[in-house]
């Protein structure tokens, strides 16, 4: 009976080991360059090792947070237009929330760093859609970031791996090094950096293949970039509850502490959605005059080759804001 038992789990413990070794979440043991992923990564656990692997050695005073969009924002573009000394850190997270943001300025806070400089990225789609910790193994909060338990925080990502399509992809792409379309669920196919020292992201594929032929880049994906309505749309739903507005006040006053120059910015998206008026005001009433909305039709979201697709807008874009916001 033992014997049968034994052979019966012996799947799952090579399972399991095979986990241990690969570790292909990265998150079992300490990197120091999490670029070229095979897997799709979560964001926020890298922005954060990198941040905590780095900031008594370099001391970051100046800090961009945002979701993935925050890839537009590069910390060379934007070290121009702040104080000589200033040392950028972009410390983003997928669909990244107000709640994440929250919980980094207070990290930084209690780490004692200063926090002179502070760009805000708000995204109509995902700032406000939690106001607690995140779900998924994609998207939940390193543990230093959200305060809870290391524990489940594992398991989280032992339950995404034990999915049967990871596996199927991890493990076929394991053994024949070829990505292919059905493993889009779970693998990632774009050639993505991340600098070791700042977290710069860049996808290095897309701007290679943009700088060859960006005709030829945008002709490729013409379906991805559809068509949008010549009206102006305003979203219909307010998002900013109470919570969040509690959030938004504690950020308020960590910036206030700092006495840190800070600029606020709603993000200027593909489907061109007007930031709802409501929720806007409430922003306002926080960050007054350093709240900038690039939100719906504009001279930016008109414009198709400012974005690489549908969902993320381009450093050139990034430039833009910075012109705009600084001059």
């Amino acid at each position: 009976m033992f014997v049968f038992l034994l052979v019966g789990s012996l799947p799952v413990w090579l399972l399991l080991f095979g986990y241990f070794i690969f570790d292909p979440f990265k998150v079992l043991r300490t990197y120091d360059n999490f670029s070229f992923p095979d897997v799709l990564p979560n964001r926020d656990y890298i922005s954060t090792e990198i941040f905590l692997n780095n900031y008594q050695q370099y001391d970051f005073n100046s800090f961009v947070f945002g979701s993935s969009r925050t890839l537009a924002f590069r910390p060379e573009s934007w070290v121009k237009y702040l104080p000589e000394g200033s040392r950028p850190f972009i410390f983003d997270a997928s669909g990244e929330s107000i709640y994440g943001i929250n919980k980094k300025i207070k990290l930084i806070d209690q780490l004692e760093l200063k926090i002179e400089n502070v760009l805000i990225i708000i995204c109509l789609d995902v700032s406000f859609q939690r106001s607690a910790n995140h779900e998924g193994h994609l998207y939940i909060k390193h543990p230093e970031i959200s305060g809870e338990y290391f524990l489940p925080f594992q398991l989280t990502f032992l339950q995404a791996y034990a999915n049967p399509g990871f596996l199927l992809s991890f493990y076929d792409f394991k053994l024949t090094g070829k990505f292919k379309p059905y493993m889009l669920d779970y693998l990632e196919n774009r050639a993505i950096t991340y600098d070791k020292v700042n977290n710069k992201m860049t996808i290095e594929d897309q701007n290679h293949e943009l700088a060859l032929n960006q005709v030829a880049y945008y002709e490729k994906r013409k379906d991805v970039f559809y068509q949008r309505s010549e009206n102006q749309f305003i979203d219909t739903v307010k998002q900013i509850n109470d919570v969040h507005k509690k959030l938004l006040f504690e950020i308020k006053q960590l910036l206030d502490k700092h006495k840190t120059n800070y600029k606020v910015v709603i993000s200027p998206l593909y489907d061109q959605i007007k930031f709802h008026p409501e929720d806007q005001k409430i922003l306002e009433s926080y960050f007054g005059e350093n709240l900038y909305d690039f939100s719906g039709k504009n001279n930016i979201t008109d414009e198709i080759t400012n974005y690489y697709e549908s969902s993320h807008y381009r450093p050139t874009v990034g430039d833009t804001i910075f012109r705009s916001i600084y001059r």
